[in-house]
């Protein structure tokens, strides 16, 4: 097929003749920005254009052992997170470390790796177009692999592939990738007349608590209101802030405010915004984009001393299902981790599947440290109440 071939280092230079091939949140011109405004580093785009439009589109970024850890394959096997080992035995944890140790004395071999992901999504970054093309996968997968001899990657990697893509993954198994299952991306299908319908479809004691934590909501004097981005600002900020220190996470005043301004630059498909108000005092906030349908939350912020009155998931889950179920959103996406909670409010979890390619003398180790990574992510995964057991969990 007759194509023409659009190379750039940035968004702005092919957005055009990228859009067409964006039907996901995280694959959208405007998100793509963002994301090179706040996170920097090398970006290469290519786009494949055909007679009729285009045909695909590769986004891919040269990372270091310092890269974000969700999104670098080489990391999640040399420094495996901890919630996922202790659903290995023992024996298959010594396997792993001796596997990681291995690859962390092999960086300089390994590193830097060219890494196709979607930023902040569990999708890959690769894109196909709406017309059926069975050759555009190879295309694009012989572009990342001239991308990374170019750019002296060590390792290749395609992340977050869904499991249910059987194109893809098979078409990166023919070119050696090594797989393995790497995040569950959790998603709340809406498939009730109302709020009620929804409560009506929980199993067991779970309605019960649900009421519970919407009453306490109430009864602290909170109310939720909603928004639009250009109302964001410094007290938003602090409340982000407050939200990660609680979960852990290093983080300060200018990268929360960074990551506010960085939104109402670059709106993506519908932001909205849902608050918590007490009186006059703003308690907490969820910034969620609506793309097709699909409700995506990306950023919380809640106060210090909202836990008793259940702010956060009566924003996050209970207000946001009230809205989809009210204007016929298809899903929420969730995204990974917590999964715990997810599952307890009727979450199903979709698992992604990270491919890496790496030089011939250390596949061993990778496709050994992959193969027990895979299975704790699974036994992981399949560990929680989901909704739906009959899911992909």
């Amino acid at each position: 097929m007759s194509t023409d071939i659009h190379r750039a280092g940035d968004m702005d230079a092919v957005a055009g003749r990228w859009s067409p091939l964006a039907r996901t949140l995280h694959a959208l011109p405007n998100w793509l920005r963002a994301a090179e405004s706040r996170d920097g580093g090398e970006r290469h785009y290519t786009v494949f254009d055909g007679p009729d439009g285009p045909r695909g589109g590769l986004v891919a970024r040269l990372m270091g052992e310092d890269g974000r850890f969700r999104d670098n394959p080489l990391a999640q096997l040399v420094r495996p997170d901890s919630a996922m080992r202790r659903f290995l035995a023992p024996e298959e944890r010594r396997r792993l470390a001796a596997h990681a140790e291995r690859l962390a004395a092999a960086g300089d071999r390994l590193y830097p790796a060219l890494v196709s992901v979607l930023p902040g999504g569990c999708l890959p970054g690769l894109l196909r177009g709406p017309a059926v093309d069975a050759g555009v996968v190879g295309e694009l997968l012989d572009e990342l692999r001239s991308l990374a001899a170019e750019r002296g990657a060590g390792t290749t990697a395609v992340m977050h592939v869904p499991e249910a893509d059987t194109e893809l993954r098979g078409a990166l198994a023919g070119r050696g990738y090594v797989p393995f299952v790497s995040v569950g991306d959790c998603v709340l299908s809406v498939a009730w007349k109302d709020f009620e319908g929804y409560l009506a479809g929980l199993r067991g004691p779970r309605p019960t608590r649900v009421r519970r934590e919407i009453r306490g909501f109430e009864e602290s004097g909170a109310q939720l209101r909603e928004t639009t981005p250009d109302a964001l600002g410094r007290r938003h900020a602090e409340l982000h802030l407050a939200h990660l220190r609680r979960n852990g996470q290093e983080a300060d005043f200018d990268g929360s405010l960074g990551l506010i301004e960085s939104i109402r630059r670059h709106p993506t498909g519908r932001g909205r915004v849902l608050e918590a108000w007490r009186g006059d005092t703003l308690a907490g906030f969820v910034v969620f984009h609506d793309v097709h349908g699909v409700f995506h939350p990306t950023l919380i912020g809640v106060g210090p001393q909202e836990e008793k009155a259940f702010t956060h998931v009566n924003l996050c889950y209970y207000g946001l299902i009230r809205i989809a179920v009210a204007e016929g959103a298809r899903s929420v996406v969730y995204g990974p981790e917590s999964y715990d909670a997810k599952a307890f409010r009727g979450c199903a979890p979709e698992r992604r599947i990270s491919h890496l390619r790496v030089p011939e003398e250390l596949r061993e180790a990778v496709f050994g440290a992959a193969a027990l990574v895979d299975a704790g992510n699974r036994r992981r995964l399949s560990s929680y109440a989901w909704q739906d057991p009959g899911g992909n969990g």
